[in-house]
C-alpha cells in the first residue's frame, strides 16, 4: 500500500514536471516568435526590391492621382526640392513643422498599459477630450463592438464594450487623425489616401505586435501612423515652397521624391521629440538604415511589415493590386503565412 502511494506520488510529480517543461518549451516558443517563416531558403530578403518599390510606387499615384512620376525635375522643382531638403539637412528640423505630442497620449498609454486602472479612471481621462469621448461612444455603436439593438449612449457604457483592447486599438488613430487634414487645394486625394493607409498600417502593426513577444501593440500601431504622419508633414513642407513661387505650378513628381527620400528620417524624428522609448527610436532607425527585416529588431520588423501589409492592402481595396500578389511579395519577404493571413485580415477591415 505505501509502495503503490509513493510510485503513485512519483507518478504525479513526474507528470507535473513534464507538465511544466513541455509548458517551459512553448512558452519559450512563443517568446521567440519571429514572424518569420520558420524555413528560409537562401539569404534573408533585403528590405527593399523592384517589386516593394513598385508597390509604393502605386501608392504614391494613388495618393496624388496621377499615372506616372519619372519626369526630371529641373527649374524651379528643382529649387523647391533643394529649400526642402536644406531645411532637412542644417540641423535639427524647426520645431514649427513638427506636431506637438497629443496631450493624453502619454497618460493614455500608461492607463491602458497598467492593469490595475480601474473603468472609472479610464472615462474620467477621456472626458478631458469632449471629441475622443464622442469618438469612443462612436466606435462602440459600431457593428464591430455593438452587442445589442440599444444604442450606447454614454462614456461608462462606451468603454465597458470597448473593453482595453477595443480602447488601445483605437486611441492612437484618435489622438493623430486630426493631423492628417489637409486644406483643400492641389492633390486632394493626398490625405484620405495617406490615411487610409496609415490605418492598415496601423491595424497590422497592431496584430504583429501581438504576435511578438515583448512588442507592445499599442506602440507598434502609434508607430505605424507616425510613418505616415512624416508624410503629412513632408507634403507641407514642400507646398509651403510652392507658395513661395505663385507662378509656378506645383508638380506630383516633387511631393513624392521628397517623400522618398525624407519620410523615414522625419518620421524618427517625431518619435525623438514626443520622447518615445528607445525600442520605438530604434525601430524608426532600421527603416532609415534600410536593414534587412530578419536582422532588425522586433518592434523594427513589426513595423516594416506593418507599413507592407497596409499598403497593400490599401492597393488591393482600390483595385489597384491583386490579393494574390499580396501574399506572394508578403511571402517573398519571409513574413510566416499564418501571421500574413491574420494581419491582413486587421488591415482589410477597417473598424467603422
Amino acid at each position: 500500500m505505501i509502495v503503490t502511494a509513493v510510485v503513485l506520488l512519483l507518478s504525479v510529480a513526474a507528470a507535473v514536471l513534464l507538465l511544466r517543461r513541455n509548458a517551459h518549451e512553448n512558452a519559450v516558443v512563443r517568446e521567440s516568435r519571429t514572424l518569420l517563416s520558420p524555413d528560409p531558403v537562401g539569404a534573408p530578403p533585403p528590405f527593399t526590391t523592384e517589386t516593394i518599390q513598385n508597390v509604393h510606387a502605386e501608392c504614391m499615384k494613388l495618393a496624388f492621382g496621377v499615372g506616372r512620376f519619372d519626369y526630371l525635375i529641373l527649374g524651379e522643382h528643382a529649387t523647391v526640392l533643394e529649400q526642402v531638403a536644406g531645411k532637412l539637412g542644417d540641423g535639427p528640423l524647426d520645431q514649427s513643422y513638427l506636431p506637438r505630442r497629443p496631450m493624453l497620449l502619454p497618460k493614455l498609454l500608461q492607463a491602458l498599459q497598467d492593469d490595475e486602472t480601474t473603468r472609472k479612471s479610464l472615462v474620467s481621462l477621456i472626458l478631458q477630450d469632449p471629441a475622443l469621448a464622442g469618438r469612443v461612444i462612436q466606435r462602440a455603436n459600431s457593428a464591430f463592438y455593438r452587442p445589442s439593438p440599444q444604442a450606447v449612449e454614454n462614456l461608462d457604457r462606451a468603454v465597458s464594450v470597448l473593453g482595453t483592447r477595443g480602447l488601445r486599438s483605437l486611441m492612437p488613430d484618435i489622438i493623430l487623425q486630426p493631423v492628417f487634414r489637409l486644406p483643400a487645394g492641389y492633390f486632394d486625394k493626398f490625405a484620405p489616401t495617406t490615411w487610409d493607409v496609415a490605418q492598415r498600417a496601423g491595424l497590422a502593426a497592431e496584430y504583429l505586435a501581438r504576435e511578438t513577444k515583448g512588442c507592445d501593440p499599442m506602440v507598434a500601431q502609434l508607430l505605424a501612423l507616425i510613418e505616415s504622419l512624416s508624410c503629412v508633414i513632408l507634403f507641407r513642407m514642400t507646398a509651403e515652397e510652392y507658395r513661395e513661387l505663385p507662378e509656378v505650378l506645383p508638380r506630383a513628381e516633387v511631393f513624392i521624391r521628397v517623400l522618398q527620400d525624407h519620410a523615414p528620417v522625419v518620421a524618427t524624428t517625431i518619435a525623438q521629440s514626443w520622447e518615445l522609448l528607445d525600442p520605438s527610436i530604434v525601430a524608426c532607425q532600421e527603416q532609415v538604415q534600410k536593414i534587412a527585416p530578419a536582422n532588425m529588431s522586433p518592434l523594427g520588423r513589426v513595423l516594416y511589415f506593418g507599413q507592407l501589409v497596409g499598403s497593400l492592402a490599401a492597393l488591393v481595396t482600390q483595385h489597384r493590386y491583386s490579393e494574390e500578389g499580396a501574399f506572394a511579395l508578403l511571402k517573398e519577404q519571409g513574413l510566416e503565412l499564418e501571421v500574413a493571413h491574420g494581419a491582413w485580415k486587421r488591415a482589410t477591415q477597417l473598424e467603422t
